[in-house]
């Protein structure tokens, strides 16, 4: 019985240094994919477009709230305040997919051919034990249609 107990406080222990020393990391905002600016109405246009991460851990993490600003040509066009459940695989991809309707102004008129895109804010999981929040900072450019 002893022989049992002593091996089974040093699986013990070896399980919590693998845990101690492999701490799970945040997620990571890697940039921006699919950019596309649409017309809806005479003066109001969609920006679409994807925020991708990565998960650098070797287990899977999850993803569950999206809090960013999105500007154009450091014009704000939208807010997204999105909560949701999903996992990301170890060192993976996902694609959070995005809209945001905005009125053409009188700066996005006059700006050049691509126009650049910001997105910021903080993103993160809503699980009860690894509850995490982490930057969400990614640019990109847009052609510009009108």
């Amino acid at each position: 019985m002893k022989k049992t107990l002593v091996i089974v406080g040093i699986l013990l222990i070896f399980i919590a240094g693998y845990f101690y020393l492999n701490k799970p990391r945040p997620l990571q905002c890697i940039g921006t994919d699919h950019l596309a600016i649409v017309r809806i109405a005479d003066s109001t246009y969609e920006l679409r477009g994807d925020i991708v991460f990565r998960n650098p851990n070797t287990m899977r993490a999850n993803l569950g709230k999206v809090d960013v600003n999105i500007t154009l040509d450091e014009e704000v066009v939208g807010v997204i305040h999105d909560e949701f459940k999903t996992a990301i695989k170890g060192e993976e991809r996902f694609s959070f997919s995005f809209q945001v309707r905005f009125p053409l102004s009188e700066r996005l008129l006059t700006s050049h051919d691509s126009i650049p895109v910001r997105i910021s804010g903080t993103g993160g999981s809503d699980v009860t034990f690894a509850n995490y929040t982490f930057p969400v900072e990614c640019a990109g450019m847009v052609k510009k249609i009108w």
